[in-house]
């Protein structure tokens, strides 16, 4: 299987050599790059390190299973850390016929790889990607253009720097701009890597959609989740650490008597909103998203969310010991669980996901807009209040007031509303088709 790309340890300074297979966030550079490759789709990579970084390497990528990381060919420099035409014609024999090259040192996203495969690249041309005036260490380069530096390194073997130069002078270059929603970050230092796990804590937090997540959640439990992601410890262990959370917060705040259990009930159902995001941020982080940590971080979040709302009914009987507890239970269960069952309906449809935090994205916004427009405002309006991180703020305000079981009727008539609303865009049966923009030029000067 051929490559569609090169990534290449930097040998133009010791440091910039090393900071390679230096850790982001419990994961070497280097393999971020192979692992952000995946994600873009690709199926096969080639790496060109320094001598001695390879076992390191091997060493890491078997951490992850075969079904998630590409196929990976690892080469090394020729000492003194440089390319002979025996090397280039090596590295040739391994890549397709237009492929990238890309610095080990740079924190790209999949986002940006789709964009530059889409621009169409032929005979000598590079192609170029510059944020501003500053051009990125990735470039797109067919194989006839890589093979220039056969007769390049002949007369001596070549850094790989002086190699880049030789390409972006002497090849037709075509410069685009750097996509706007690409998320692109150049470590230049070994003391640039807190900085780095900074932006990558940021791209999460910006990207969350619920107002408390962004603004409160996020920002308690990003830091948490990069000393776990550090720690290596296991996605689905912190999923199966919040679930006895969320239920032993269930366990107080059904005392229904004093005011200081309830308020520690509604306090742990919040520590759970904020930890349940640590599961999904050391899995972007570390690049161990799978299907079966959507799966049971569904049932997680949906067992922690019945067992507080079973808990609000049992505190309201124990408090007032009205048969009005069992009426309202019923309405708020049912409206529940016929709410995240259209939700499930729906997604199914669509996508193999099974975390309901996509249903947002996956199937909202493909709802026709001259139908639906009305109910997806609604929507995007009351998903701050029906997501898990606003439910559980306001339970956790009401019960500092004193008042946890008032948030129990205004709950059910939420759930209540939920339940028409799903149910009928459950059965819609024609949806919007996603754009799809392709550049009509391939000299363009932006990306689409």
């Amino acid at each position: 299987m051929k490559s569609e790309a090169l990534i290449y340890v930097p040998s133009d300074t010791p440091e910039a050599m090393v900071l390679a297979t230096r850790k982001v966030a419990g994961v070497p550079l280097i393999i971020r790059g192979v692992m952000s490759l995946a994600e873009a789709g690709l199926r096969s990579v080639v790496m060109l390190v320094a001598p001695g970084q390879k076992e390191q390497i091997e060493r890491f990528l078997r951490r992850y299973p075969k079904e998630r990381r590409p196929e990976v060919s690892i080469l090394e420099y020729d000492e003194p850390y440089r390319l002979s035409p025996t090397l280039v014609q090596t590295c040739l024999e391994k890549l397709d016929s237009r492929f990238m090259l890309i610095n080990a040192n740079l924190l790209f996203d999949a986002s940006l790889i789709r964009r530059l495969r889409m621009l169409p690249l032929h005979g000598y041309d590079t192609l170029l990607c510059h944020e501003g005036a500053h051009p990125l260490p990735i470039i797109a380069v067919t194989r006839t253009g890589f093979a220039t530096l056969t007769s390049f390194t002949d007369a001596r073997p070549r850094s790989m720097q002086s190699c880049l130069t030789h390409l972006t002078t002497t090849l037709t270059p075509q410069v685009v701009q750097r996509p706007d929603n690409a998320n692109i970050f150049f470590l230049r230092r070994s003391q640039n890597i807190p900085v780095a796990e900074k932006f990558l804590s940021e791209v999460i937090r910006v990207e969350t959609s619920g107002l408390v997540a962004r603004w409160i959640n996020k920002r308690i439990s990003l830091p948490i989740s990069l000393l776990l992601s550090k720690l290596w410890i296991s996605p689905n262990a912190i999923t199966s650490f919040n679930i006895m959370i969320g239920l032993a917060a269930a366990v107080f705040a059904a005392d229904g008597q004093r005011y200081g259990v309830i308020l520690l009930g509604a306090t742990l159902y919040q520590l759970a909103s904020i930890v349940d995001g640590c599961d999904g941020e050391v899995a972007k982080l570390t690049f161990r998203k799978s299907r079966f940590g959507q799966i049971i971080d569904t049932i997680g979040d949906n067992l922690s969310l019945f067992g507080f709302l079973i808990a609000m009914i049992g505190g309201y009987w124990r408090q007032t010991h009205s048969p009005i507890a069992f009426v309202i239970g019923a309405a708020l269960l049912t409206s529940a669980i016929v709410t995240i069952t259209m939700m499930l309906r729906s997604m199914s449809r669509l996508t193999d996901s099974k975390s309901l935090v996509a249903y947002e994205r996956e199937y909202l916004t493909r709802l026709p807009r001259d139908r639906f427009g009305h109910i997806t405002q609604f929507a995007q309006c009351a998903k701050y209040v029906v997501k898990k991180d606003g439910f559980s703020f306001l339970a956790f305000l009401f019960a500092v007031t004193g008042h946890l079981y008032t948030w129990l009727f205004l709950t059910t008539a939420g759930a209540m509303v939920a339940a028409v609303i799903v149910t009928r865009l459950a059965f819609v049966r024609t949806l919007a088709s996603e754009p799809h923009v392709i550049p009509e030029n391939a000299r363009t000067s932006r990306l689409p």
